[in-house]
């Protein structure tokens, strides 16, 4: 019994679907293989990676002199930012021909850089008495420094205590290497004379 044509037919035609499904599903997995993987999320959490209790940090000028000192009862360092809580900190800027400065609060931050530290909550400035004026007494809720620009800059409201006078602001700059102090937005003083 021989073949009818539509056997031989199916006999010529099945190994050419078989080689043509290969040749679809090779290029879909291709296609698939070249599709970058789903990333995984990186991004880092604010979880610190070390803390410090006791913490003391002392910077130093060219002559090897210290310029200021940093202390806190206890420093957080987060890796995320790079920045750094600290817990009643204390600074204290001094050196030769300057006027001791002292600086503390409740709470504090310090930049990824160093280059600032953000007093919060109860922050006191006392600068202490120069041999041609009484000391200043500076009390605000938000105090910046700028250590090694010897600035400190609020945008809160401040008042600062001198002999026997005072003065409040809604702002305030004081630069140390200018020996300047600006007070802005409504501005009150109190000064007695004494006879």
């Amino acid at each position: 019994m021989t073949d009818g044509p539509f056997q031989q037919a199916s006999h010529f035609w099945l190994p050419l679907v078989i080689v043509g499904g290969l040749v679809v599903l090779t290029t879909w997995l291709g296609q698939l293989a070249e599709q970058p993987l789903p990333q995984a999320p990186t991004v880092l959490r604010h979880d610190p990676d070390y803390f410090v209790e006791n913490f003391n940090a002392t910077a130093y000028d060219v002559s090897g002199q210290p310029r200021y000192h940093l202390t806190a009862v206890r420093l957080t360092h987060y890796m995320d930012d790079d920045t750094a809580d600290l817990i009643a900190p204390r600074f204290v800027r001094e050196g030769a021909g300057v006027a001791r400065v002292v600086v503390r609060s409740l709470r504090g931050v310090v930049s990824a850089n160093g280059d600032t530290v953000d007093f919060i909550g109860d922050v006191r400035m006392l600068r202490e008495r120069l041999q041609d004026g009484p000391p200043i007494d500076l009390t605000t809720d938000y105090l910046r420094a700028y250590p090694d620009r010897d600035l400190v800059v609020t945008n809160k409201p401040v008042l600062i205590k001198d002999g026997g006078g005072q003065l409040r602001g809604a702002a305030m700059q004081a630069d140390g290497k200018q020996k300047t102090l600006e007070l802005s937005g409504r501005v009150k003083g109190i000064y007695e004379t004494r006879h």
